[in-house]
Protein backbone atom coordinates (compact mmCIF):
# COMPACT_ATOMS: atom_id res chain seq x y z
CA UNK A 1 0.00 0.00 0.00
CA UNK A 2 1.51 3.49 -0.78
CA UNK A 3 1.74 6.15 2.27
CA UNK A 4 -0.54 9.27 2.04
CA UNK A 5 0.11 12.53 1.36
CA UNK A 6 -0.66 14.79 4.47
CA UNK A 7 -1.65 18.18 4.33
CA UNK A 8 -2.32 20.87 7.17
CA UNK A 9 -3.29 24.65 7.06
CA UNK A 10 -1.02 27.00 8.78
CA UNK A 11 -1.29 30.74 9.39
CA UNK A 12 1.18 33.19 8.29
CA UNK A 13 1.43 37.59 8.37
CA UNK A 14 2.56 39.83 5.36
CA UNK A 15 4.39 42.59 6.13
CA UNK A 16 1.15 44.51 6.77
CA UNK A 17 -0.10 42.04 9.15
CA UNK A 18 -2.80 40.46 7.44
CA UNK A 19 -3.32 36.91 8.01
CA UNK A 20 -3.19 34.39 5.04
CA UNK A 21 -3.61 30.80 4.89
CA UNK A 22 -1.02 28.65 4.02
CA UNK A 23 -0.96 25.14 2.90
CA UNK A 24 1.43 22.37 4.15
CA UNK A 25 1.81 19.29 2.15
CA UNK A 26 4.21 15.89 2.91
CA UNK A 27 4.67 13.69 0.30
CA UNK A 28 5.48 9.91 1.91
CA UNK A 29 9.35 9.37 1.55
CA UNK A 30 9.88 6.28 -1.50
CA UNK A 31 10.26 2.84 0.04
CA UNK A 32 9.16 3.53 3.57
CA UNK A 33 5.25 5.13 3.38
CA UNK A 34 5.34 5.64 7.38
CA UNK A 35 8.00 8.61 6.91
CA UNK A 36 7.30 12.24 5.00
CA UNK A 37 9.68 13.88 3.26
CA UNK A 38 10.42 17.46 3.47
CA UNK A 39 7.00 19.78 3.76
CA UNK A 40 6.20 21.90 1.04
CA UNK A 41 4.51 25.01 1.52
CA UNK A 42 1.80 26.43 -1.00
CA UNK A 43 -0.46 29.09 -0.32
CA UNK A 44 -3.20 31.37 -3.48
CA UNK A 45 -3.92 29.60 -6.18
CA UNK A 46 -1.23 26.60 -5.86
CA UNK A 47 1.75 29.07 -5.53
CA UNK A 48 4.87 27.81 -4.07
CA UNK A 49 6.08 29.13 -1.07
CA UNK A 50 10.39 28.69 0.14
CA UNK A 51 11.41 28.66 3.22
CA UNK A 52 13.71 30.70 3.26
CA UNK A 53 15.01 31.27 7.02
CA UNK A 54 13.82 28.12 9.17
CA UNK A 55 15.04 29.60 12.21
CA UNK A 56 12.48 32.61 12.10
CA UNK A 57 9.54 31.00 9.92
CA UNK A 58 9.92 33.43 6.78
CA UNK A 59 8.28 31.75 3.56
CA UNK A 60 8.93 34.03 0.18
CA UNK A 61 6.27 32.98 -2.62
CA UNK A 62 8.73 31.87 -5.57
CA UNK A 63 6.78 33.78 -8.28
CA UNK A 64 6.07 37.23 -6.30
CA UNK A 65 9.04 37.43 -3.73
CA UNK A 66 6.22 38.60 -1.30
CA UNK A 67 7.31 37.13 2.53
CA UNK A 68 5.27 36.04 4.97
CA UNK A 69 6.45 34.86 8.53
CA UNK A 70 4.34 31.65 9.75
CA UNK A 71 2.10 32.57 13.07
CA UNK A 72 3.55 30.47 16.38
CA UNK A 73 6.62 29.44 14.34
CA UNK A 74 9.18 26.21 16.41
CA UNK A 75 11.96 26.56 14.71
Amino acid sequence: MLGRYTHEQIAALDDQGERHVVMVTRIPVPGSPHLHGPPHYTWHDGQLLHLVDAKAGVLECALTGQRLKIVDWHG
